[in-house]
């Protein structure tokens, strides 16, 4: 129920209602934040000091799209869309908690969740959806999203994500949710031609940085030009 139709029913709503870069930054951002409060809570697994930090960049960067939906023009309808993806991006956080705590099976998760997803929603779907509007966008639309949505999000990602949750604990696998910003974002411009606005980019910053601080990317980093310096 999380990772299927709570996920995507809610994510697909907000993009309807606000711009893609604030889904892009909200979802992984509020997957992030309630994996790690989540697994600390379920799973007893210790916050460390550099995810800590990287959970305060993830919170300034939700404060950045926060500003940014106050300024659109239809801020109601955009915050609206921002509960909607900071929902969806919560499901997501208590699917990969509750799959480290029960450690289960990547692949019968996986079986469960498409099977599940496709008969809650593909019987009401085709009793009240226009199957004539459907059948005119084209073939290759229908097959691009079919490979995208179906296959891509809808299977290797959840088969993925609960792979690694098993592996890293749910908290640390969710800051790999925050490399969705920026790389969405820099897709929209020349897809969808949205060009984010300074908030939008203050917020993909911030999030992008709360992944590699969470992560221990500078340290590393340091560490390669001071041999000396401990990882630990």
């Amino acid at each position: 129920m999380l990772a299927g139709p709570g996920f995507s029913l809610l994510f697909m709503t907000g993009f309807s209602l606000a711009p893609l870069a604030h889904g892009a930054v909200i979802a992984p951002a509020c997957q992030m934040l309630a994996g790690l409060g989540l697994s600390a809570w379920l799973a007893h697994q210790r916050w460390t000091r550099d995810s800590a930090i990287g959970a305060c960049c993830v919170a300034l960067g939700l404060a950045f799209i926060g500003g940014d939906s106050l300024a659109q023009p239809t801020s109601g309808t955009t915050l609206l869309g921002d509960v909607l993806f900071a929902a969806a991006g919560c499901c997501w956080g208590l699917f990969g908690a509750l799959s480290r705590r029960w450690q289960v099976d990547p692949l019968r998760v996986t079986v469960v969740v498409v099977v599940l997803s496709f008969v809650l929603f593909a019987p009401p779907f085709l009793a009240t959806a226009d199957l004539g509007r459907l059948a005119s966008v084209g073939t290759w639309m229908l097959v691009a999203q079919v490979l995208a949505q179906g296959l891509g999000a809808g299977l290797v990602a959840v088969l993925a994500f609960s792979r690694a949750a098993a592996l890293l604990g749910s908290g640390r696998a969710a800051f790999f949710g925050a490399l969705v910003p920026g790389a969405a974002s820099l897709l929209a411009i020349p897809v969808l031609g949205e060009v984010p606005s300074a908030l939008q980019i203050g917020g993909i910053v911030a999030v992008v940085s709360g992944l590699l601080i969470a992560f221990g990317a500078a340290r590393l980093l340091l560490s390669s030009r001071r041999p000396d310096l401990p990882l630990g």
